[in-house]
């Protein structure tokens, strides 16, 4: 008879997509607000994109630095106002962190989504940036 051992947890993220988001459309005035990053994760290697509503595009961020134990993440990407340094922790729920650009830092908590829907109305209670970045 073989002995049984329990299962061991896994000590790496899992392959996939990961969405963290707060993109919404201001009803008022018909604006994007808000941002949202992309992380890919796969055995072929890692990909991040970050969008913000002021940005004509999602951009390819570089210099990614990730935990497999501690989940926290490190990237740089370069935006049309200039570079954006984001420092933190990719949780099951939120990303959380600061991102730090030309006008100082700026403390963030961006929900995880399925999917992001930029065209949908932000609702009055906002849960990304903690702060405004500009």
């Amino acid at each position: 008879m073989t002995e049984v051992t329990p299962a061991q947890a896994r000590t790496a993220w899992a392959s996939g997509t990961f969405v963290y988001a707060d993109l919404c459309t201001l009803p008022e005035t018909g604006a994007r607000s808000g941002q949202r990053i992309t992380l890919r994760r796969s055995p072929n290697g890692d990909g991040l994109t970050y969008e913000g509503a002021e940005q004509r595009g999602p951009r390819t961020a570089a210099d990614i630095t990730l935990d497999n134990a501690t989940h926290t993440i490190h990237f740089a990407v370069e935006t049309e106002a200039g570079p954006l340094h984001f420092e933190g922790v990719a949780g099951a729920d939120a990303l959380t962190g600061t991102f730090e650009d030309e006008a100082g830092a700026h403390p963030v908590s961006l929900p995880r989504v399925l999917r992001s829907h930029a065209h949908e109305a932000c609702h009055g209670d906002t849960t990304g940036s903690l702060t405004p970045r500009r």
